[in-house]
C-alpha cells in the first residue's frame, strides 16, 4: 500500500464504507468467518477488499480455526484500535450495545425464519 507524503492512513480505513462495522462487529462477537461478516455488516462486492486491506493495516489477520475454516480476527493493533472506537462512539452519543443487539436481534430473526 503506497500512501502520499503527508496522507493520513486512517483517512483511507474512514473513507470506505463499514470498515468502522467490520472492527467493532469483531471485537464484541469474536473471530467470524469472512461469510459471517458479509452477513452481518454488508455483502457490497468490495467488502473482501476492505478486509485485505486492514490486514496490509495490522488490524486484522486470517487464520485457520483447526477445522479447516478461515477466520477473520482482530489483531492485538486492531483490538486497541476497535476499543478506542467503541470510546469514540460513546464520546458523540452513540451506542455500541445497541449495535450489538441489533446484529443479535437478526441473527435470531433469521433463525425464526428458519424454523418455520
Amino acid at each position: 500500500m503506497v500512501i502520499m507524503a503527508g496522507e493520513l492512513l486512517i483517512n483511507k480505513l474512514f473513507s470506505e464504507r463499514n470498515t468502522c462495522q467490520i472492527l467493532v462487529y469483531l471485537h464484541l462477537f469474536g473471530p467470524k468467518t469472512r461469510t459471517e461478516i458479509y452477513h452481518a455488516i454488508s455483502t457490497n462486492p468490495r467488502m473482501p477488499i476492505k478486509i485485505e486491506m486492514m490486514e496490509n493495516m495490522g488490524l486484522l489477520k486470517t487464520m485457520d480455526d483447526g477445522r479447516g475454516r478461515k477466520m477473520v480476527s482482530l489483531t492485538s493493533t486492531g483490538v486497541k484500535f476497535a476499543t478506542e472506537l467503541c470510546s469514540l462512539e460513546k464520546l458523540i452519543g452513540g451506542n455500541v450495545d445497541g449495535f450489538k443487539w441489533g446484529i443479535v436481534m437478526t441473527k435470531l430473526e433469521e433463525f425464526d425464519g428458519a424454523e418455520a
